[in-house]
């Protein structure tokens, strides 16, 4: 009985192929704001009959699919199962696939920050130099001394500013090979 078993399986894993679609990048919906999507990036192997000729369609069918489900959802367990249960019923039914087996290897957001969040971050945390800090509960700015502001105010009456001679070093250039 287990050879009988071992046999089945084994024949149906001798007639599937292994598509392996590594960082696979969309965008889809987040459910943080209005029009607000996010970027993700997907590596995955699909395992069924003829997917390595039908890449384009296995493909076709997993952008569809991504698309169809929240960025947020899409990051649970529940979800990456109900995203493989979606993406083999959606290919055996638009595009005739006999998919056997969704693997997820990696499931990643991609965080693209835009020029304005990064100078803003930065005003907030008080790192421009200028002494000024924006309230984040309103518009105002402050003046304040940071502890490790180092400031250097040297008296004008003991600066000698006078050019050197480099003639007149002896050792001027050794160092150079000279």
């Amino acid at each position: 009985m287990k050879k009988l078993f071992f046999m089945l399986i084994l024949s149906v894993f001798a007639f599937g192929d292994v598509l392996k679609v590594s960082d696979f990048q969309t965008d889809i919906y987040s459910k943080a704001g209005q029009n607000l999507t996010k970027k993700i990036s997907l590596s995955m192997e699909v395992v069924g009959r003829d997917v390595n000729d039908n890449e384009s369609y296995v493909l076709d069918a997993l952008n569809i699919v991504v698309g169809s489900f929240y960025v947020e959802d899409i990051l649970t367990s529940m979800g990456k199962e109900k995203l493989k249960e979606t993406l083999i019923k959606y290919a055996a039914k638009k595009h005739a696939l006999d998919i056997d087996d969704v693997l997820i290897l990696n499931i990643k957001v991609i965080n693209n920050l835009e020029l304005s969040e990064i100078i803003k971050a930065i005003k907030n945390q008080n790192l421009c130099g200028d002494g000024m800090v924006l309230d984040t509960a309103g518009s105002t700015q402050t003046k304040k001394k940071k502890s490790n502001d180092i400031v250097i105010s040297p008296d004008s009456s003991t600066i000698n500013q006078q050019p050197i001679d480099l003639n007149s070093v002896q050792e001027f250039g050794k160092d150079f090979g000279q």
